[in-house]
């Protein structure tokens, strides 16, 4: 295939910088949270809606296979490929609120929890809702018909959904929601329609075929190709609108999609319902269905001893959640809720909590099942996640079976858990890829749940984590292969030649979910347990700069499996890897640890940071000696920054903007880089005056005190010289400190103290320490 060609035409219209070929950016954007590798040959991080178009119909004029891509959370592998790869995360955020919040236009690249934030002050939130709705992006969410907890399927992206803007296999563009759009679309693509009409009515006619989609949908069902629209909707671009709708990518690119949102009731009440057995707890889950309940999740034995969950030995609960617009109405549910329990033998009585404070540490405890799990697998091996639904009358005896062949299979540390409402169950596996029988293992595991959910309880094989290539080989066996020929006519209709996310719900291969397994090797004990959720990217500062905190990892995994393999082509590939990880991924990384704060796992990637910057200074360096000197003459280095800083100002107000640059980047330039680059954003220096700090410690009372320690940077650094506001931040946080009514006192001998951030940051832990 050539991707040469590829390249060069497409630079007429993407700069360079978002267009990535070196091994390294192929890598690491090449890995989703999938157990699946491929490795593009070519990524673009796309920016608009313009560009995708034209970039789809370059590969479509070339024949070229693509695939997109957005914040990668993906569980199933849709997001990998061996070709083209096209990333629309950053740059496709924008929204627009409708109707005083009961509507919401999306680009594809804005976070579901984002999505919630902009809607709480209408007392509304996202329908959608599933557990990596923090990370995930909506374009994902919505073409993989994610959900979770709470919106079951009478709330999900495809009820949801009102209409969409897609770019076709070709380029071509259509706004469902815009008639001149439909009409031109009619003009242009009349066969296209035409073949569309026909399909509904080969479905529509056969009432067999009919039954059996809509039974199929009345539980959570995204195994294949969405065929609900077929039989919901008679406009043609009703239907093409939501067929796009958990299509991962097979069919088209939602550029902008227009959804309903759904009531945010303030008045929740959850309880923790604990059962000795696990039948009796799902017959309780069946009887509540009817019932004012909104969310019943389950936790079975395992997922329960995983958390560390001390209430008894081989219990399971059901965390139950109802809602209501009122406390009266709150009241009223959990009466309704208690009486339908009244049958059922709990371990301990039932007892609802309306207190947020009481009732988030139960869901805190069902969202820690997943990382506590998997944080506890042995190191080297796949945290695998899977979801199956069942029809709700057949919960307790099909729960049963399933936790019985997790046990058979050798599975000890197996837990199912979820969404027990919905049927729809996640069970969750550690297994090692490193050896054939692992693997077949593996394969005889899923070969029994599929006869287990398919053949005996005709339930789905996905439920919510998208068919992706895991489930690929059995869509047909799931559905049949009348309705799946149906399946395959509208890929072809959509994507006649095949280049839209090859592999993905269609593959010919039926060993396709078996291969291509991702290596997991260690690196580091900083990082080892990572399972490559992506969960952190959303509190890493240079993710869509540089490199994210999970790709970081990536790579270095890479890196020492390369070196492993001991081979001459290895050690050289390890290299080049190396050599292209220094700025992208070591210069540019913030080392803050911001991105452990949304880790399930609490990985700290700033400190395997650190820890590879020790190794490039080690201890009798010339670096390392002139880290400690600055150590302990930290006083002496201020007064010289801040006439750099002066100079610099001087400079600037003298030459102007435009030619301070262009001479400070020949400097920059002709130095080799040691002289550093100046911007206009350069700040100017600063000095605490001792009138500030006596004025500080006379105001507010002696019984507000409180002890400001200024890092060294805002004890030297200022404004820039066109900031909107020129008071330094150290003067900024003593006014506002004044305005509480507290008395601010600086540390004595302030100038020479450091709490060693600069010195750890550049992964020099003994001066670090010394000076904290």
């Amino acid at each position: 295939m050539s991707y040469e060609r590829f390249l060069n035409r497409i630079r007429d219209f993407v700069p360079s910088d978002r267009v990535y070929t070196d091994e390294l950016r192929r890598l690491v954007w090449g890995t989703d949270a999938s157990f699946y590798r491929f490795l593009p040959q070519v990524v673009v991080r796309v920016k608009n809606e313009t560009e995708m178009s034209r970039l789809l119909a370059t590969a479509w004029e070339m024949q070229l296979p693509v695939t997109f891509r957005a914040a990668g959370t993906s569980l199933s592998g849709q997001t990998a490929t061996e070709s083209i790869l096209l990333v629309a995360g950053k740059h496709w955020e924008k929204y627009s609120v409708l109707e005083d919040g009961m509507k919401i236009t999306l680009q594809p690249g804005i976070i579901g929890e984002r999505v919630n934030q902009i809607l709480k002050p209408y007392g509304r939130k996202f329908a959608p809702d599933p557990a990596s709705v923090k990370s995930a992006m909506v374009g994902g969410i919505v073409i993989n018909n994610a959900s979770g907890m709470n919106c079951g399927t009478h709330a999900n992206s495809d009820k949801m959904l009102l209409s969409a803007r897609i770019v076709f296999a070709d380029g071509t563009v259509l706004d469902t929601a815009d008639e001149t759009s439909r009409e031109v679309f009619k003009v242009e693509h009349p066969k296209f329609i035409e073949k569309l009409e026909a399909i509904r009515q080969r479905i529509c006619s056969n009432p067999a075929m009919v039954e059996k989609i809509q039974r199929k949908y009345a539980i959570k069902n995204v195994t294949g190709l969405n065929l609900r629209p077929f039989v919901a909707y008679t406009d043609p671009f009703e239907i093409i609108a939501h067929l796009m709708v958990g299509s991962e990518g097979t069919l088209g690119f939602l550029s902008e999609v227009t959804m309903k949102t759904e009531r945010d009731y303030p008045f929740k009440a959850s309880a923790m319902l604990y059962f000795s057995e696990l039948a009796e707890a799902c017959r309780a889950v069946v009887a509540m269905k009817p019932g004012p309940v909104y969310g019943a999740e389950l936790l079975d034995k395992k997922s329960l001893s995983s958390v560390n969950d001390t209430t008894g030995p081989n219990l399971t609960a059901v965390l139950t959640e109802t809602m209501a617009n009122t406390k009266e109405e709150l009241d009223a549910n959990i009466q309704d809720i208690l009486e339908r329990l009244k049958p059922f033998k709990l371990f301990k009585p039932a007892r609802f909590t309306d207190k947020p404070e009481e009732y988030q540490p139960f869901w805190s405890i069902r969202a820690g099942i997943f990382p506590a799990v998997g944080g506890t697998r042995k190191p080297g091996t796949t945290c695998l996640i899977e979801d199956v639904a069942f029809p709700i009358q057949h919960l307790p005896e099909a729960t049963v079976e399933l936790q019985e062949i997790l046990a058979h299979s050798g599975y000890d540390d197996a837990c199912i858990y979820g969404h027990a409402l919905e049927g729809n169950y996640h069970f969750i596996i550690n297994q090692n890829f490193d050896s054939p029988e692992e693997i077949a293992r593996y394969e005889r595991l899923m070969d029994e749940v599929i006869h287990l959910v398919v053949d005996k309880y005709d339930g789905s094989l996905k439920a919510e984590h998208g068919t992706g290539r895991n489930m690929a080989p059995f869509v047909a066996y799931e559905w049949g292969e009348e309705i799946f020929d149906v399946m395959r006519e509208v890929k072809a209709l959509f994507d006649p030649r095949n280049l839209l996310n090859p592999g993905v719900i269609f593959n010919d291969d039926p060993k396709c979910h078996i291969k291509h397994l991702k290596p997991l090797p260690l690196t580091n004990p900083l990082v080892d347990k990572c399972i490559e959720c992506g969960f952190c990217e959303v509190n890493c500062l240079t993710c869509g700069f540089t490199l994210s905190s999970r790709q970081r990892i990536i790579a270095r995994r890479e890196i020492s499996r390369l070196e492993s393999l001991g081979t001459p082509e290895a050690k050289q590939l390890a290299k080049n890897l190396k050599r292209q990880f220094r700025y992208p991924g070591n210069q540019t990384c913030a080392g803050d640890g911001l991105c452990s704060t949304s880790c399930p796992m609490g990985i700290n990637v700033g400190e395997l940071t650190h820890w590879l910057r020790e190794q490039e200074l080690p201890k009798g360096s010339m670096g390392y000696w002139v880290a400690g000197w600055t150590g302990k003459h930290l006083s002496m280095l201020r007064p010289p920054i801040r006439l750099l800083l002066g100079v610099a100002n001087l400079g600037h107000c003298v030459l102007g903007t435009r030619l301070m640059s262009w001479i400070c980047r020949k400097l920059h330039t002709c130095s080799g880089k040691l002289i550093p680059l100046w911007t206009p954003a350069m700040p100017k220096a600063y000095r605490i005056s001792g009138k500030t700090c006596r004025d500080a410690e006379q105001q507010g009372s002696e019984k507000r005190t409180v002890v400001y320690f200024p890092s060294c940077i805002n004890q030297t650094f200022g404004p820039a010289r066109h900031a909107p506001d020129s008071s330094p931040l150290v003067e900024k946080t003593i006014a506002l400190l004044k305005k509480a009514g507290y008395r601010v006192v600086f540390p004595k001998n302030m100038a020479n103290l450091c709490c060693g951030t600069i010195w750890e940051s550049k992964g020099i832990p003994d001066v670090a320490n010394q000076k904290s």
